[in-house]
């Protein structure tokens, strides 16, 4: 079996290898053919995700464009996950400084992807690594791929682990059951949002609510009063919170803590934190549907909360 398993990765690496490989011979191909109206392509863009766990998350995938790309730019907030990057590839620069560089999260995002295509108009294969999974709160890459897109570059994005899937793993939970909404917590706020009770709710980046700088240092408990007082007007002030961060290294535990919603102003946040809200009640089903589907309440999974 052991032998079986490392035969396997070892099929799984040369795939991948030669999937990067195919995109550069299909680009010199390409080129050669129309070196005027191919020039901008004789580059590519990927992103990949770190996921949340240290390497454990890492797909092969995503491990092989790191070795082997021409470029590798990343922001990522794990200091051993740095390290191992930085040393997978000899052609690798952390975008942290440019991350830091503007007062404003906006200026900064603007600022990354301007980079990240500047790097792939020196018709390199560039690979971004970013932290969880490449689209979930990865503006600056998402614009630099859809900018890429348009001026005729090839462009993969590659999936991985988010902080939503560990907590789903984490807490239990099932979305396809009563389903499941989220929201940025300040994007709430300032849209007055709905909040659908019946499901299960998630609210992300909860630590520095109504803050656009870098949010580190910054208080936090006047956005989680304002954030409970609008809570408060879908749940009862009795009504159970979790505050989840997922753990970021192997045999580690997530960080898992409850309180009544009418405590929520007072609790301990970081930038990590995401809320999660249980359903308030089940949601009624709708007797005219069941008979247009043909279908009977009994027949169906159990609807648990």
């Amino acid at each position: 079996m052991k032998y079986y398993h490392e035969h396997i990765m070892q099929m799984l690496k040369e795939s991948y290898k030669y999937q990067i490989s195919s995109i550069k011979e299909k680009e010199q191909v390409r080129h050669r053919i129309a070196p005027a109206q191919n020039i901008m392509k004789r580059a590519s863009l990927t992103v990949v995700g770190s996921g949340i766990k240290y390497k454990s998350h890492l797909t092969l995938e995503a491990k092989a464009y790191i070795e082997q790309s021409d470029r590798v730019l990343y922001l990522v907030n794990e200091p051993v996950m740095q390290e191992w990057i930085a040393s997978a590839n000899p052609n690798t620069q952390s975008l942290n400084d440019l991350y830091q560089r503007h007062k404003l999260r906006a200026d900064s995002y603007r600022a990354i992807s301007e980079y990240i295509l500047e790097e792939l108009q020196k018709k390199q294969y560039v690979c971004v690594v970013l932290y969880g999974h490449p689209c979930v709160f990865a503006q600056p890459a998402l614009d630099a791929a859809r900018k890429a897109d348009e001026l005729g570059y090839d462009t993969l994005i590659l999936p991985a682990i988010s902080a939503l899937a560990c907590l789903f793993a984490d807490l239990r939970i099932n979305p396809g059951v009563i389903g499941c909404h989220s929201y940025e917590a300040t994007d709430l706020l300032i849209h007055k949002r709905h909040i659908e009770v019946t499901s299960h709710f998630v609210l992300w980046q909860i630590g520095f609510i109504g803050c656009v700088k870098h949010p580190k240092d910054f208080d936090n408990r006047h956005g989680l009063k304002v954030l409970q007082e609008y809570l408060q007007n879908y749940y009862p002030a009795e009504h159970p919170l979790t505050i989840y961060e997922a753990a970021q290294y192997p045999s580690f535990e997530p960080k898992v803590e409850t309180c009544m919603l009418g405590d929520l102003q007072n609790a301990a946040t970081t930038r990590l934190s995401t809320l999660y809200i249980p359903p308030k009640c089940q949601a009624r089903y709708d007797n005219a549907m069941l008979e247009k589907l043909n279908l009977r309440v009994e027949d169906l999974y159990e609807r648990k909360l």
